[in-house]
C-alpha cells in the first residue's frame, strides 16, 4: 500500500509537470506576414522580429522581403523566444521566431532581405552576423545592387574619438568605394544604419576607383565628403 501511494505521488508529479512543459514549448499560428520583419498571429498580435530590420514600403526589395517572410511563416506554427516577449513602441511583440528548426530571423538575413539591428542577444549574435555576411558576400537581396555595381563599404568608423561620441560626430563615418574602372551613379541610393538613420544620395556620381566618406555630422558636401545631417 505504501509503494502504491509513492507511485501515485510520482504519477501526480509527472502529470502536473506536463502542462508546465507544454507551456514552455507553446506555439502560435501565423495568419500572414505584414512586411519583411513583422507577422500577424491568429490571436491578432503582431510580432516584430528582434535583431533584424527589413526594407520599408518605399524601399527597394520591400515586396521581395515581404514575400520571403510570408513563405517562411504564413499559415504555420511558430515558436517565439523569449517565451514572454517585450513590446516595442508600436505595441508589437519583439521576438526571435522559429518554424520547427528554421530560425526565421537568421533565414531572412541569409537570403539578403534584412540587415542586423542591434542590440543582439549574445545567444544568437554570431549566427546572425554570419548570415548577414554571407548574404552581403554573395550580393543577395538588399546587397545585390552594390554587388552588381562593384561598390562596397570599405571602412566603418563608428566610435568617434573622445568619451562622448555626440561631441565629435564628424569622426563617425563610413567610406564607400567604387572598385570599377568606370564611374557609378549613386543618385537615389540609400544608406541606413542600425539606429534607422537614413541618407538618400542626391545627384552624385562616384568616380572610377574613388571613395566618398559619409559623416554623421553636419557639413558641406563635396565629391569626397558628404554629411548625414
Amino acid at each position: 500500500m505504501a509503494n502504491l501511494a509513492k507511485c501515485s505521488v510520482l504519477i501526480l508529479i509527472l502529470l502536473c509537470g506536463v502542462p508546465i512543459l507544454a507551456a514552455q514549448t507553446e506555439t502560435a499560428s501565423v495568419i500572414r506576414a505584414v512586411d519583411g520583419d513583422t507577422c500577424i498571429l491568429e490571436n491578432g498580435e503582431r510580432v516584430r522580429y528582434y535583431g533584424i530590420n527589413a526594407p520599408e514600403s518605399e524601399d527597394p526589395q520591400f515586396n521581395e522581403a515581404t514575400q520571403a517572410n510570408n513563405n517562411l511563416v504564413a499559415g504555420k506554427e511558430v515558436r517565439l523566444e523569449p517565451k514572454d516577449p517585450s513590446r516595442d513602441r508600436d505595441d508589437r511583440l519583439l521576438a526571435y521566431v522559429f518554424v520547427d528548426e528554421v530560425f526565421v530571423n537568421e533565414e531572412l538575413l541569409r537570403l539578403g532581405y534584412a540587415h542586423i539591428q542591434r542590440p543582439l542577444v549574445a545567444k544568437y549574435r554570431n549566427r546572425l552576423l554570419r548570415a548577414q555576411e554571407a548574404a552581403r558576400g554573395e550580393g543577395l537581396g538588399i546587397w545585390a545592387k552594390a554587388a552588381e555595381q562593384n561598390v562596397a563599404i570599405a571602412e566603418v568608423h563608428g566610435d568617434a574619438e573622445g568619451k562622448n561620441d555626440r561631441e565629435n560626430l564628424c569622426d563617425e563615418y563610413i567610406v564607400i568605394e567604387n572598385r570599377r574602372d568606370t564611374s557609378v551613379d549613386l543618385t537615389g541610393w540609400t544608406i541606413y544604419d542600425e539606429a534607422h538613420h537614413r541618407y538618400l544620395f542626391p545627384s552624385f556620381a562616384l568616380e572610377a576607383k574613388a571613395t566618398v566618406t559619409l559623416r554623421t555630422c553636419l557639413g558641406k558636401n563635396t565629391h569626397t565628403l558628404m554629411s548625414l545631417f
